[in-house]
């Protein structure tokens, strides 16, 4: 096997390896978008601020106490509210919270936005099967 055709078959690996899980991390954060697993617990916003993000972008960073009387716990959320307002929140695999948000065009978000990685992953998993086969086959 050329080492060219071994470097390709990894690093085409390696990239449909990383937009699988591109394609996971968006369908885990629209179904705690839709709250589609139930979840969700009702958060009384007591501050909002304000927060630095990459890239010189701002966004708006929520926290208050849950309304479950089980465990009430300070939860943070990514929300562009103010203080006082009562948001459903829903909490993704990873621990951290989203707001809920089960309109039309979040349900087209959730549904369309995995289709781009998994076509990516898709795309990039033939060619590292069309270079592994390649670098099978003896040299004419």
């Amino acid at each position: 096997m050329p080492k060219r055709r071994v470097i390709a078959v990894g690093g085409y690996a390696a990239l449909t390896l990383l937009c699988a899980a591109a394609a996971a991390w968006t369908v885990f954060t629209g179904i705690a978008r839709l709250n589609l697993l139930g979840n969700a617990v009702e958060v009384r916003l007591a501050e909002c601020h304000r927060e630095d993000g990459a890239r010189n972008t701002t966004h708006t960073a929520c926290s208050g106490p849950s309304q479950n009387t089980t465990n009430a716990r300070t939860i943070k959320v990514r929300y562009n509210g103010h203080q006082g307002e009562t948001i459903r929140a829903a909490q993704k695999p990873w621990g951290s919270y989203e707001a809920v948000d089960t309109g039309f065009v979040s349900w087209g978000i959730a549904v369309l936005m995995p289709v781009l990685p998994l076509g990516a992953a898709v795309a990039a998993g033939a060619f590292a099967v069309r270079e592994f086969r390649r670098a099978r086959q003896p040299a004419q």
